[in-house]
């Protein structure tokens, strides 16, 4: 399946990557050459590959630059696009990753979330180039420190923290590349949290410290030729130094499961328990027909957008063998794409949450914003099977998106099908996100949206139910065979 794939990365001086139809090809800097090569044949990173947690990489070694080829994520995510327990999750692999690496003399050099995918509820390291070997001897100035601990906290601890302390959206890490910073955070605090036990250690003591360190004159800092004799660091034995290492990384751990969001509710994270415009007999009449449907058309990949918590998601996804239909569900919510992430990943569903807008999807970013591809171009064309179940109306009524243009956007995304739940202008939820603009959609029938599918898709299935809402199951007319308007 081909997909839009980001620009060659161009900001690791070892080796940079690219990608060629189903590949991502990582060319090996000559200067890093053998110690990628004495890290891929190491067992640790056999044993990292076999469990699926680091990137697979074929290895070709028989032209003057070394070659690994890996395959590509079909539709990568970016912290950005993740709910906490995805940050949590990706937080919690790159310090065993690490923990693991230390252990068999390796370490990881660098810490950020952009180093981790998700295959499912999955995350996988996807940086080979990011362990390194350790030298925990005399040569090492700082055997005993992680050089990666303050990028670690920068971008996996203080965005967690933040959201927590302030409801500082997880999302504005879009905006930053290398997190955030304890004197932003700090000036953002009230003292009350600045001293609390969760902010007093990553964001008040660093801060507070910067700021003695810059009004010290330049007197008071020792000569750079000092002849002052250096006491040698109990550090520098090998064990010791492994040892404090482990400790930091599990101190590091239990900061970050500290600083994790409590689990957040919202109106929609709890939807499903506070229906009232479907019955329980009117909910299993639709969950049946989606079945029917999904068994009649046998998609290897759906898309649910407004996946709310993910109950048609999970039935998308556990239908037919272990793992066959590969899910990606959209929400909007966070408390909702949480809840359906956490749901996913109990239960190993192969269903991918990204917490994003339709109406406002992710852009691209990043140097030519070419590093970070946008939502939309990863999601087109992707899928076999597009559901989209009461969304419309929230299009229509909240975003003022018209009708041709919502099927416009369906026609690029699905291959095949389309099933959509067509939500009429008497139905409460209708009504209740109508506010006065009666004249402008007060009058909106089936018709309309037929009309808006004609030249796109054939209706194919019709269910009217109990509630007058009513499902539609449509196949795409491919663009080519599209009549002129």
């Amino acid at each position: 399946m081909n997909s839009v794939s980001p620009r060659a990365t161009f900001r690791d001086p070892a080796g940079s990557l690219r990608f060629e139809g189903e590949l991502a090809v990582r060319s090996i800097a000559p200067s890093a050459r053998i110690d990628v090569l004495d890290f891929l044949e190491s067992p640790l990173c056999q044993a990292m590959q076999q469990r699926g947690d680091l990137i697979a990489a074929a290895v070709d070694d028989s032209g003057p630059q070394l070659i690994l080829r890996h395959p590509k994520i079909p539709i990568p995510t970016y912290p950005w696009e993740w709910t906490p327990s995805q940050w949590l999750a990706a937080a919690n692999l790159t310090l065993n990753l690490c923990e693991e690496a230390i252990a068999a003399g390796w370490i990881l050099k660098d810490a950020t979330p952009l180093n981790v995918l998700f295959i499912g509820p999955r995350p996988i390291f996807v940086d080979i180039l990011s362990f390194e070997r350790r030298n925990p001897d005399r040569r090492d100035p700082n055997p005993s420190i992680w050089l990666a601990y303050a990028q670690y906290v920068r971008t996996f601890l203080l965005p967690l923290l933040m959201d927590r302390l302030l409801h500082w959206p997880l999302s504005l890490s879009l905006f930053h590349r290398d997190g955030l910073e304890p004197a932003e955070c700090f000036r953002a605090l009230p003292w009350r949290r600045r001293l609390s036990r969760a902010a007093l250690w990553p964001i008040t003591l660093p801060t507070l410290l910067d700021r003695r360190k810059s009004a010290a004159p330049a007197s008071a800092a020792a000569p750079p030729n000092s002849a002052t004799p250096q006491k040698k660091s109990p550090a520098h034995d090998p064990e010791l130094a492994t040892h404090i290492l482990q400790r930091t990384l599990k101190d590091l751990r239990r900061r970050t499961l500290r600083a994790a969001p409590h689990s957040a509710r919202s109106n929609w994270s709890n939807y499903p328990q506070t229906l009232t415009h479907y019955t329980p007999e009117q909910s299993r009449q639709k969950l049946d027909w989606v079945r029917r449907v999904l068994e009649t058309t046998q998609p290897a990949r759906v898309l649910d957008i407004g996946a709310n918590t993910g109950d048609f998601s999970a039935l998308a996804a556990s239908l037919g063998p272990p793992h066959a239909t590969q899910v990606v569900a959209l929400e909007r919510d966070a408390a909702a794409a949480d809840r359906l992430f956490r749901m996913a990943r109990q239960r190993d569903l192969p269903i991918l949450t990204i917490h994003a807008d339709l109406a406002r999807p992710t852009p691209a970013v990043g140097w030519r914003n070419a590093e970070s591809l946008a939502l939309l171009p990863r999601l087109e064309s992707q899928f076999d099977l597009v559901l989209m179940l009461a969304v419309i109306h929230h299009l229509l009524l909240m975003e003022q998106i018209p009708l041709p243009e919502i099927l416009a956007l369906c026609h690029r995304l699905t291959r095949r099908h389309l099933v959509i739940e067509w939500v009429p202008v008497a139905d409460p939820m209708f009504q209740s996100l109508l506010r006065g603009r009666d004249a402008l959609y007060g009058s909106l029938s089936e018709t309309d949206l037929l009309d808006a599918c004609a030249n796109r898709f054939r209706l194919l299935d019709r269910q009217a139910l109990a509630n007058d809402r009513i499902l539609l199951l449509f196949e795409k007319i491919p663009s080519d065979k599209l009549e002129l308007c």
